[in-house]
């Protein structure tokens, strides 16, 4: 039998008098206090700050003539792996924890604008409230009203649902939707159309005054952003859906030789030791981590022979034995195009607002994210939303 959790009560304007700034304040409350009500995800589940920690490997890769630029999301969003108990169906839920690492640590009007990051079994009953409540009743038909305690899978459409559901924002212009590459835009069934949009996402996330990432408005501040290689940006991660899989854009690398990369953080692929440890990366060409445990480990060594004693080219060797090239670091984070072109339609779900500018330009182009628009759904566009389109970009 499924759960019962509380229904959040929402006011409308014809209900209500008074301003819409006194809306929002009673929906928040609302919605914090059913958050709260779940249990948290588990933090062994959780890895921060590991956008941060990007940074040196594809410095290195620059220094070694393979990298010309990199843009990535929020330092903010923090990686989701799966688990034992969700392999194999979990990566929908997995994916939308990112996306709300990324919106519990953004602030509106000095309140958090998600309290906290929920468990799965908590995505599945909000998923089923959210569908009590009338959004998106396709999709609450063809999974019969149920997921709660089972291991069905969930995708773009169900993502959007439970995010909706919460007030978050994700549209484009005023009608909730879901951006559709429904088919390959280049040579060898290559996704370029959205390798573009995703591009322009980033990249004009480097020109937003007062929204840059902290390390790119240091540079800005020195005058040397125009020279930085890796350009951290404040814009939120991107989910990404194709048959089968979903991954969550955290960036796109653009190589020396015109090729892209996308960065993503992929709930199956847990995080390797470097990543979780909570200590500077230096930028260096390799990224020796068993050289430095040897270094930590030093003073307890039996050894009788000092570090400044020992034979010439020692310390080289034992560099080279212990070192780990930055492309192997970055493996589990980097995705070309031609694996992106495995899989012939790909949709895009995008938090905050696009939207469609009226120039004449092929249609990934024109539409923009607007950064000035909150996350924050008021009671009436929270109910204006509960019906999910898509929009064929291309």
């Amino acid at each position: 039998m499924t759960a019962e959790i509380p229904k959040i009560e929402i006011i409308s304007d014809k209900e209500h008098i008074g301003s819409h700034k006194e809306d929002q304040v009673g929906w928040r409350q609302d919605r914090d206090a059913f958050v709260k009500g779940m249990k948290a995800l588990q933090e062994s589940s959780r890895t921060h700050g590991i956008i941060p920690k990007l940074q040196p490997h594809f410095m290195s890769l620059k220094k070694q003539g393979k990298t010309s630029m990199v843009y990535l999301c929020s330092p903010d969003t923090d990686h989701v792996a799966t688990g034992l108990m969700d392999l194999g169906w979990g990566c929908g839920y997995r994916n939308c924890q990112m996306l709300m690492t990324y919106l519990s640590k953004q602030r509106e009007e000095n309140v958090p604008i998600l309290d906290g990051v929920v468990n799965i079994k908590g995505l599945q009953l909000l998923l089923e409230n959210a569908w009590k409540e009338g959004f998106d009743p396709a999709g609450a038909a063809q999974l019969e009203h149920r997921v709660y305690k089972t291991h069905k899978w969930i995708g773009t459409t169900e993502v959007y649902t439970m995010l909706a559901y919460l007030g978050i924002r994700l549209t484009l212009g005023d009608s909730c939707t879901i951006l559709d590459f429904d088919r390959p835009t280049g040579t060898n069934n290559s996704h370029d159309a959205m390798f573009d949009w995703i591009q322009s996402y980033f990249e004009e996330g480097c020109s937003e005054e007062g929204k840059l990432g902290e390390a790119d408005a240091r540079q800005q501040h020195t005058g040397k952003q125009k020279d930085r290689v890796v350009h951290i940006t404040n814009r939120p991660p991107i989910y990404l859906q194709h048959s089968g899989h979903s991954r969550t854009i955290i960036g796109i690398e653009i190589l020396s030789d015109g090729k892209r990369n996308l960065v993503m953080f992929d709930p199956g692929r847990r995080m390797a030791r470097s990543y979780k440890k909570k200590v500077s990366v230096p930028e260096d060409d390799m990224y020796n981590s068993g050289l430095l445990s040897l270094n930590n480990d030093e003073e307890n060594t039996s050894t009788d022979t000092p570090p400044e004693e020992l034979p010439d080219g020692w310390l080289s060797k034992m560099r080279n034995l212990f070192t780990v090239p930055a492309s192997n670091l970055l493996r589990p984070f980097r995705v070309d195009s031609n694996s992106i072109a495995s899989n012939p339609q790909y949709q895009l779900l995008v938090l905050g607002e696009v939207n469609e500018l009226r120039v004449t330009a092929p249609t990934h182009q024109c539409l923009r994210w607007n950064p000035n628009k909150s996350f924050l759904l008021s009671s009436e566009e929270r109910d204006q939303n509960k019906k999910i389109g898509s929009f064929r970009v291309v």
